[in-house]
């Protein structure tokens, strides 16, 4: 689930008042509830959005997501996960009390059980562990006090030679979105787990986790309710692989590539495929847990991320395939990853909630308010960003990036700047270079 960067609501005293006694609404009435008019922090949102957090409803579906098990957060063990990102992440002082440190201690003996649950049932080593809205998986993207070190980054950029990618893009032979690529995938690794030492210690650097905390401790008036997961590693899942998928009313209406940045010849070469696979483990394995979960009924919409994990075929030849289709003895296949609410607290990857509001509600006028939203849109029309390819496969509109986005030098300086410090190391122009002159030299 994602908080996104949601447009500024106008709502009227009245409205917002209303909207505070969300606590004598009934799921069902939640659900059918307009997103796109809730004021952030009211505990109507908050209440909507709690409905998505994983403990909620991944015990419904069974095989079609990842083995899973949870157990409750207490909230002096939010708060203990609170106080450690703000000494460690935020420089903050006399935070942490002793309190703190027994109740840490707590959840650190939590996870370790959900570990030793998942361990004996599916005999898997690698694990995967985050809170129910959603995962730390921002944790890993740069050195912090209580959380991924130094040195455990540069052994995973060295292990897949980053300074050699990162050298040929500035020299002018390589292409910068294949640092990002690097990143993103060292960034992913290093969110596979094998003790709750290392869950803690991404739980507690992780801004996306310290957000939704903060968020539970705000409305905690309303009642606490917050859970910790853990789910079984799979090498399959890669940012590749994964897809955004809107559904209105129990069907799949548009289908997104999750990254909104990166180009990858799989998608671009099995487009057809991907939505293919999609739409068939919907029907046949999805669609029913959606409707025993209560998100399929009638003028109910909810965003669900697939991975898709192409044939052997695909896979044997790196990833790309030739665009022949899926045949019945093929062993692709789509896994739910999650639920997201549906609206602008999601971010709508590749479509844009303002712009294609009619099409990701399947030109349903789900909430009262279409034809006003359209005429706020450009001219009420789905627009496509320069870069992204749209095609339809059995009338759904796929969208994907077919050219790299966004991606430069100040970018990356931005949001990877430890990574850029730790896989230029080895490069002859930086090494031994202070810091902000390692910075000039990729700009």
């Amino acid at each position: 689930m994602s908080l996104g960067s949601a447009q500024p609501v106008d709502v009227s005293d009245d409205d917002l008042s209303s909207q505070e006694d969300a606590c004598d609404l009934s799921e069902e009435d939640l659900l059918k509830l307009n997103p796109f008019t809730m004021a952030n922090f009211s505990k109507q949102r908050f209440r909507y959005m709690a409905l998505f957090d994983m403990e909620k409803w991944v015990s419904k579906f069974g095989g079609s997501t990842f083995p899973t098990a949870s157990d409750k957060v207490s909230e002096a063990e939010a708060l203990a996960l609170q106080h450690f990102y703000q000494e460690g992440c935020c420089g903050q002082h006399h935070k942490i009390t002793p309190e703190d440190k027994e109740a840490l201690d707590q959840l650190h003996k939590k996870i370790g059980a959900l570990l030793e649950q998942l361990q004996a049932s599916t005999g898997d080593q690698g694990f995967f562990v985050r809170l129910g809205p959603r995962s730390p998986k921002d944790a890993p993207q740069m050195v912090s006090q209580w959380g991924i070190s130094e040195s455990r980054i540069k052994a995973a950029l060295r292990a897949v030679d980053a300074a050699s990618t990162i050298q040929a893009a500035r020299e002018g032979g390589g292409d910068v979105s294949e640092v990002l690529r690097v990143f993103q995938s060292v960034c992913h690794s290093l969110q596979r787990l094998s003790s709750a030492d290392e869950a803690i210690a991404l739980l507690v650097t992780s801004a996306r986790v310290m957000q939704d905390i903060s968020h539970a401790l705000d409305q905690r008036d309303g009642g606490w309710d917050i859970s910790v997961l853990a789910r079984t590693w799979d090498d399959e899942v890669a940012m590749e692989r994964e897809f955004r998928t809107f559904v209105v009313s129990g069907q799949v209406v548009a289908i997104s590539q999750y990254d909104d940045q990166l180009c990858y010849p799989f998608v671009q070469q099995n487009a057809d495929q991907i939505v293919a696979v999609i739409l068939r483990d919907f029907e046949a394995l999805v669609r029913p847990c959606l409707q025993q979960a209560g998100f399929a009924s009638p003028s109910v919409a909810v965003v669900v991320d697939f991975l898709v994990v192409p044939g052997k075929s695909v896979r044997d030849a790196g990833g790309e395939g030739d665009g022949s289709g899926v045949t019945e003895d093929d062993d692709w296949h789509a896994r739910l990853i999650e639920l997201n609410p549906f609206g602008p607290m999601t971010g709508a990857s590749l479509f844009c909630w303002r712009a294609d509001r009619r099409l990701l509600q399947g030109r349903e006028d789900l909430f009262g308010d279409l034809a006003d939203a359209a005429k706020l849109s450009t001219q009420g029309q789905p627009t496509l960003r320069e870069g992204v390819a749209e095609t339809r496969v059995c009338g759904v509109p796929f969208r994907y990036v077919d050219r790299a986005l966004g991606c430069s030098w100040h970018a990356l300086d931005a949001f990877w700047e430890d990574y850029l410090r730790l896989g230029s190391i080895d490069s002859p122009d930086v090494r031994g270079a202070p810091i902000a002159e390692r910075k000039c030299c990729v700009q």
